[in-house]
């Protein structure tokens, strides 16, 4: 388990890797520093600005749009997202997902418990016009067809995909891995 500590470690580490990346290409880079640690179930949350603004609070320092970074409380892996996915926590199912590898219940998952149900508890009718309310693009061979699939096992993949175009967002991918150093 990655403890506070080493996650502030491996973020000042990037921040400082950043600095000299920039001062290497003849620019003049400003130094960044940790404005906040946040613990949370899967990550550090570890916010960051100019240095001259927390030490001055000068609003004229303070940076825009920068996200936070994510250190993986498990491996240490360091994840960055976008000032947007921080505020609204998208971030956290495509972390789950994309990162963790974690196995999520989908929009088409619960149709399918669903219409199994209805078909259990009422009859394949009424599992039929249940597909139909939530998948209304289906013609009425297909809905014969998913129906009859899903009483006797898995939905056609043809058809489950369907129903995916129509029932899940399009996934949220704001978190963005971040290799370190091969010394590190």
């Amino acid at each position: 388990m990655i403890e506070r500590d080493a996650a502030v470690q491996i973020v000042e580490e990037e921040l400082e890797r950043d600095y000299q990346r920039e001062l290497s290409l003849g620019l003049e880079p400003i130094r960044m520093a940790l404005s906040h640690v946040e613990q949370h179930e899967l990550v550090w949350i570890i916010s960051w600005t100019s240095e001259e603004y927390l030490r001055t609070r000068n609003p004229d320092f303070a940076l825009a749009g920068n996200g936070p970074y994510l250190v993986d409380r498990v491996d240490g892996s360091l994840h960055q997202i976008g000032v947007v996915a921080a505020v609204t926590d998208a971030w956290e199912a495509d972390y789950r997902v994309r990162i963790r590898r974690q196995v999520t219940q989908t929009a088409v998952d619960d149709l399918h418990d669903e219409v199994r149900a209805v078909a259990g508890a009422h009859g394949r009718v009424h599992a039929m016009h249940t597909l139909r309310q939530r998948v209304p693009v289906l013609s009425h061979t297909q809905i014969i067809e998913y129906v009859t699939a899903l009483q006797h096992g898995d939905a056609p993949a043809h058809l489950a995909d369907v129903a995916s175009r129509e029932l899940v967002a399009p996934t949220d991918a704001s978190v963005v891995t971040i290799p370190r150093a091969a010394n590190c």
